[in-house]
């Protein structure tokens, strides 16, 4: 018997990472003028304009700034399901001579992912960082939807290292040969504080942080969902190095912009 377990999965995009790349650009800007806190390092902060850097500032930090792009992205039904038959556990249970290298899973998906996913679907699936194996959509049992709220997917999955093991959770996207376009932004000028997601736009002469929602993020690349329109000039390095000028200049203290 398998065991029955709810794992909630969510439909998002995957970040097609070619005509996404950036030229980024060092920025050089002015000290503000009114209302504003100064650091030691001649960064000042005003609440209504932003932050401005002096130049020989920014040089120091090594201050670079992009545009805001739309990418094609290749939407996919994405979720998380638990092994419940490693490869050498179905060798040992099969009475035929034939060595298999299948591997089996499964996963609770809700009614819109189902309504996406069909049998014999290629499906990637991703173990520990490690190189992804294949794997396909072996049945969608959507009989549960009225009692659980989830159907049941269950996967087979070409493991001929045995690197999987029972109980095991592994990372599925099931590609569904579409493409759109998202806005993107480099994963390096994404700020995520207590108070949610933000980046520092440009802003005449000023840097402004704003505030965005955000989709799918990867180790490179942010899908934003609201707050920020292709063409758009942020900050994507030193995100955090504005952040705490900025705190320093409200609430005091060092900030690593000083240049110590």
């Amino acid at each position: 018997m398998r065991p029955v377990f709810p794992i909630l999965g969510i439909i998002s995009m995957v970040l097609v990472l070619s005509g996404c790349s950036r030229k980024e650009t060092p920025e050089s800007h002015e000290p503000g003028e009114h209302d504003s806190h100064a650091t030691q390092g001649g960064v000042t902060f005003n609440s209504k304009q932003g932050l401005s850097v002096p130049p020989s500032t920014a040089k120091f930090i090594g201050l670079q700034v992009a545009d805001v792009e739309e990418c094609s992205v290749t939407v996919s039904v994405r979720f998380s399901a638990r092994v419940f038959q490693t490869v050498s556990e179905r060798q040992f249970a099969s009475a035929a001579p034939a060595v298999t290298s299948i591997a089996l899973a499964s996963a609770f998906v809700n009614p819109t992912q189902a309504a996406l996913l069909t049998n014999g679907q290629v499906a990637v699936v991703s173990v520990n960082n490690a190189e992804p194996l294949k794997g396909k959509v072996a049945a969608v049992n959507r009989s549960l939807e009225r009692v659980q709220g989830q159907a049941e997917v269950m996967l087979s999955i070409e493991d001929a290292g045995a690197r999987l093991t029972n109980g095991g959770i592994v990372s599925v996207s099931v590609p569904l040969g579409r493409e759109q376009s998202v806005v993107t932004i480099p994963r390096s000028a994404l700020l995520r504080t207590a108070e949610g997601d933000f980046v520092y736009t440009v802003s005449g002469k000023q840097f402004v942080r704003a505030a965005l929602q955000t989709g799918e993020v990867s180790n490179e690349s942010v899908e934003v969902t609201d707050g920020l329109y292709a063409g758009d000039r942020i900050v994507v390095q030193p995100v955090m190095t504005l952040w705490l000028a900025e705190l320093q200049s409200i609430r005091g203290g060092k900030a690593c912009a000083d240049g110590h």
